[in-house]
Order: structure tokens, then C-alpha cells, then sequence
């Protein structure tokens, strides 16, 4: 079968080859008890190899991986971190690149959207770094960090309005169509004078996260590649455009729940706010806590979006170091570990796995087949390396000013751009 297949293309001789990663703990029981067990003996004697775990931190991790490689002697054979690692690591010429190892046939062999990792989550500067661990090594957990849109949908109906799930179907959930539902949510219920159901809830900071989220859903981003140079994009119009959507939202219209200040999940289901972006993994805390119907969707999309678009934080991938002398075995164990190529699961299965842990979640099928689509509308939060805490400050507060401050949205983005872009040269445009 499979298994001497495999092992009769690579003996590696009894070595030991050691994976590292942050979260090692989680790994080791993975394979010890999890879904994961019995690999890592299957994987031993597949390939003649001893398979051995070694735990970073995750603060300044890809700085011990970056100096373990420069000295000669890399913490791992194997590591496997999350993706937003890459450009420091591949910059400082750190990494082996993949180009040559990873055919066409490999990334047809990976489920879901991992055949365009290349595109969306290995890649620096044209080179392929990454081999696909599916997002993450815990098989049907993949695209952690997803962000959609839940919301009462007992309230929409109450309303008289379409639901979002029947807007998106339609292709008509937008953000206007969110910006009309909202303003005709946003009610004193009670006749008090007080404002207790809240149109759309939303963190505009201090930890700000729906405008940049709003940045990808309308085909902006942090940073664009525009004539071979990596760009600083929030001054452009689609992000300008996402940022006055907000503004609009909380300062002329008035019907946000802001942020922090509550916590925006409890009251939702406490009936105080009628709908709002949530991570997808969080969901099935509300399905456990209310007594409403509620529905599940993508972030609505601005007026530039060709396609809705599923903003995911990171993908945890499986890097080589430079001084990697056996790149075509180390790919195979990675494959064979994981379980992540079509030789060890079965690609047409991949859906109902990852749609099983959430069947209990959802309380409508049209709900449950967006969390399908999500697996293959992946976009993933951009990233700036390497910013320092001063300047992260002031990237976090820009967006919370954009949105809530007395300045344009443009003038806000105006202002930063220069420290950014200089930053942003530093790692992309050597």
C-alpha cells in the first residue's frame, strides 16, 4: 500500500529529525492522544527516521529559528509556524525556497484552497516557502481565525427585512444593504429615550479590527504590490472607502454598539445588538447560549469587491531551513505526519470533516453551506514585520481615529504612510 511506497523512496537511516514550533505541548498530545496518534510510529518506520519535538516561545520566536539558522545549527528540520513568519525569515535568507521540490502535482494533491497557497499564504517575493499543513496540524481545524457575520434572525424578520443569508444568495449582501438593515435595527424598544437595540455592533478600538476587516471585503488591503514594489494601501480608495463606511456607520447614522466597551458576543446574545463579525471558530458558543434563531454569512462587500472574501489571521505552514540537505524527504514526512495530501486523506471527505464540528452550530443549512464556501474564499490579513511596538501603536490608533476621530479618513492614513512605507521597504523592497 501507501506506507512502502513511500518507504522505499527515502531511508533516512535511523536520523533523528526534529520538528519545532510554538504551541508544542498541543502537538505532542496531538499525536499522543489525538487525532493525530499513532503518526509519528507509522512515519518512524515508513521512513527509517526517529521523529523529535522541540518547543520555541512564541514571542521572538522567529528570532531564536532566524539566529539557530545563521549559526549553523536551526532548532528544527522541520518548522512549523505560522505563515506571518515568512518575509523575516526569507528575507534574511534563512529559508530554503520550494520552487524546485513542490510540483504542480503536490499542491493538486492539498483540499480546500491549499492548491493556491502559493498565492495566498507561502510565498515572499515570488519564491514558495511553505508546505501545507491544511492551516493547522489539528486535522478539520483548518482556517483558524476565519471572520463572517452572524445575526438575529428573528429581529431581520420582525423587521420586515430580507435576511442576509437570502441577500447573499442573491449576491446583493453588501454593505449598503447592512448600513439600511442597521439604521432600521436601531431601536428604543422600550420607549425611555434610551437606544437598547443596537442596528450592528463593531470594535472601532481600541483594539480596532472591523476596518480593516471592511478593507478586505471591499478589495483593499494594508499593503498592494503595485510595479514590483509592496505599497502601504490604506491611502487608497477602496481602504478610504471602507474606512468612511464605518464612520458613517457610528458618527452620521449613530447605530454602532462600540467595541470594547461591551463586549459585543454577550450582548448579542442578550438580544441588545442585531448583528455583527465574528470569528467562525467562536460560533458554536452562541449556538449554546440562545434562544433565538440566528443566521451566518460573509462579511457583507463594498462597492469595488468582485467576491465575498473570508479575512483569516494566519495559516500555520511547514518551513525548511536553508541548510536543508534532504528537502524531497522532509516534504514527504510532512505529508505523511499531517495527513494532508491526497495519498493519506481523501480529498472529497475534506468538506464533511471540517463542516462536522460545526453542524451542531448552525441552526439553518443555507448557514452551514457558507462555512463551506469559507474553505475556498480565504484571504488572509496582511501583515507588516517586524513594526515596532511605537509604530503598531500608532498603525492601531489610526484606524480607531479614521473611524471615531475628528480628521478624514485620509488625512488619518496620510499621516502614518510615510513611517509605514519605510518600515514596509525595509522587508519587501531590498
Amino acid at each position: 500500500g501507501v506506507a512502502s511506497v513511500s518507504a522505499a523512496e527515502y531511508d533516512l537511516g535511523g536520523r533523528t529529525v526534529t520538528i519545532a514550533r510554538y504551541d508544542i505541548e498541543g502537538m505532542e498530545n496531538y499525536f499522543a492522544s489525538g487525532a493525530g496518534r499513532g503518526r509519528v510510529e507509522m512515519v518512524e518506520e515508513m521512513f527509517n527516521v526517529k521523529i523529535a519535538f522541540a518547543g520555541i516561545p512564541w514571542d521572538g520566536g522567529s528570532d531564536i529559528i532566524l539566529t539557530s539558522i545563521l549559526a549553523g545549527d536551526p532548532v528544527g528540520d522541520i518548522f512549523v509556524v505560522t505563515n506571518r513568519w515568512i518575509p523575516t525569515l526569507a528575507a534574511n535568507n534563512a529559508l530554503l525556497p520550494l520552487d524546485d521540490v513542490l510540483d504542480e502535482e503536490y499542491y493538486q494533491s492539498l483540499p480546500g484552497m491549499h492548491p493556491r497557497m502559493r498565492d495566498i499564504y507561502s510565498s515572499y517575493q515570488g519564491k514558495a516557502y511553505g508546505i501545507s499543513v491544511n492551516g493547522s496540524f489539528e486535522r478539520n481545524i483548518d482556517i483558524g481565525a476565519s471572520q463572517g457575520w452572524i445575526y438575529n434572525r428573528d429581529m431581520f424578520k420582525k423587521a420586515g427585512l430580507a435576511t442576509p443569508n437570502e441577500l447573499q444568495t442573491a449576491d446583493e449582501w453588501t454593505w449598503q444593504a447592512m448600513r439600511e438593515a442597521a439604521i432600521k435595527l436601531t431601536q428604543d424598544t422600550d420607549g425611555d429615550g434610551q437606544i437598547d437595540q443596537w442596528g450592528v455592533g463593531g470594535r472601532l478600538e481600541p483594539w480596532p479590527i472591523e476596518q480593516e476587516m471592511a478593507v478586505y471585503s471591499n478589495d483593499g488591503g494594508i499593503l498592494k504590490e503595485k510595479n514590483g514594489k509592496v505599497v502601504f494601501a490604506l491611502t487608497d480608495e477602496d481602504a478610504l472607502e471602507a474606512l468612511r463606511m464605518w464612520r458613517d456607520l457610528a458618527k452620521v447614522d449613530e447605530v454602532v454598539m462600540i467595541g470594547d466597551k461591551y463586549d459585543i458576543r454577550g450582548e448579542f446574545n442578550k438580544k441588545t445588538v442585531s448583528q455583527f463579525r465574528l470569528d467562525l471558530f467562536a460560533l458554536p458558543d452562541h449556538a449554546n447560549e440562545v434562544d433565538f434563531d440566528f443566521g451566518w454569512v460573509f462579511h457583507p462587500k463594498g462597492p469595488k469587491a468582485q467576491d465575498y472574501v473570508n479575512p483569516v489571521w494566519g495559516l500555520d505552514a511547514a518551513l525548511l531551513p536553508i541548510t536543508c540537505d534532504e528537502p524531497e524527504a522532509m516534504v514527504a514526512i510532512v505529508n505523511a505526519l499531517f495527513e494532508t495530501t491526497s495519498e493519506y486523506r481523501d480529498l472529497a471527505q475534506y468538506e464533511n470533516d471540517f463542516l462536522e464540528f460545526f453542524m451542531q452550530s448552525v441552526r439553518d443549512r443555507a448557514s452551514l453551506d457558507v462555512i463551506r464556501q469559507m474553505l475556498y474564499k480565504v484571504r488572509l490579513w496582511d501583515n507588516i514585520p517586524n513594526l515596532s511596538a511605537d509604530l503598531d501603536l500608532r498603525l492601531r490608533q489610526a484606524w480607531g481615529e479614521a473611524a471615531l476621530g475628528k480628521e478624514s479618513p485620509k488625512s488619518v492614513m496620510d499621516a502614518i504612510a510615510p513611517a509605514m512605507q519605510a518600515v514596509i521597504d525595509q522587508i519587501y523592497n531590498k
